[in-house]
C-alpha cells in the first residue's frame, strides 16, 4: 500500500498556520506541547521522573505554567499547588 506524501516548504502562508504555542517553543525546547480534545493545552517534559506536566486553557497561561515549572525546578522548590488543600 502506497502512502502519498508532499514536501512542504517554509513560506509566509505556512507560518500563518503554525500552532499558537510555536511562538515560545524556542524558549522551552525540552517541553512537548499539544492541544487536548476539549481545547485545553498541555505540556510535558518527556522522560522525567516524577513526570512534569502542566496544563492551561490558553497558550499565554500555558507559557506562564511552563515558566513556573522551570523556575521551581531550578530553585529546587517542588511545592504542589494542591498542598494547600490537604490538611
Amino acid at each position: 500500500m502506497e502512502r502519498e506524501t508532499e514536501s512542504v516548504t517554509d513560506t509566509a502562508d505556512d507560518v500563518a498556520v503554525l500552532p499558537e504555542w510555536k511562538a515560545f517553543a524556542r524558549e522551552f525546547p525540552q517541553w512537548y506541547v499539544w492541544r487536548g480534545v476539549a481545547g485545553q493545552y498541555y505540556a510535558r517534559v518527556p522522560r522525567t521522573s516524577p513526570p512534569r506536566v502542566v496544563r492551561a486553557r490558553n497558550t499565554e497561561d500555558l507559557r506562564r505554567e511552563i515558566a513556573r515549572a522551570e523556575l521551581s525546578r531550578l530553585t529546587g522548590q517542588t511545592r504542589s499547588r494542591f498542598r494547600d488543600y490537604c490538611a
